[in-house]
């Protein structure tokens, strides 16, 4: 039996689905009480292989993530994740991850770049560049607040990702936004 989550995505998120449906790419993740942690219910989970589907994982009541600076075709996918009330007119992209607190935005680049947070330009921290050995919470996957994590789009067909061939058209992309990177690692 399906979930009812699992139901109420639209076609274009289960196809969306079906592109991050890969052992490399999900991961199982507990669906959250209050103040608990989003990270992977499995040890060592950068080198899992989880063996669910991601409609396995919903319909057993967990929620999912996804694992960035993962390697897919000749890009790696990073995710710009900005919890900030104004998130939606910063990316000012056609696509992104409605979220509790701000938005997903889905980058495949050419090149690596290291995770870092992300700062407006008053300095004020606004989100995180999320790369290698980082996950987020995936589509379908419900907040401990009761918000869905779901798909919007500006335009109908629009591009699911922003894609880039170096850290140079990543630095302008944030830089036309006026948002600026401080790596961590």
């Amino acid at each position: 039996m399906k979930s009812k989550k699992n139901n109420n995505l639209t076609l274009i998120e289960r196809k969306l689905l079906k592109f991050f449906d890969r052992p490399s790419l999900r991961i199982r993740i507990p669906r959250l009480a209050i103040n608990q942690s989003k990270r992977p219910l499995i040890k060592n989970w950068p080198n899992f292989c989880e063996p669910w589907t991601i409609e396995q994982i919903l319909e057993q009541g967990y929620n999912w993530g996804i694992r960035t600076g993962r390697k897919i075709g000749n890009y790696y996918l990073i995710i710009i994740d900005l919890d900030n009330i104004w998130a939606q007119e910063i990316i000012k992209t056609a696509s992104y991850i409605r979220t509790n607190k701000g938005i997903h935005c889905y980058i495949l680049i050419k090149e690596l770049p290291k995770s870092g947070h992300l700062f407006n330009k008053y300095g004020s921290k606004i989100g995180d560049l999320l790369s290698l050995g980082k996950q987020v919470v995936g589509i379908g996957s419900l907040h401990q607040s009761g918000i869905s994590y779901h798909l919007k789009q500006r335009r109908h067909n629009s591009a699911w990702f922003i894609k880039l061939e170096s850290l140079e058209e990543l630095t302008k992309f944030c830089q036309e936004r006026e948002i600026f990177l401080k790596k961590t690692n």
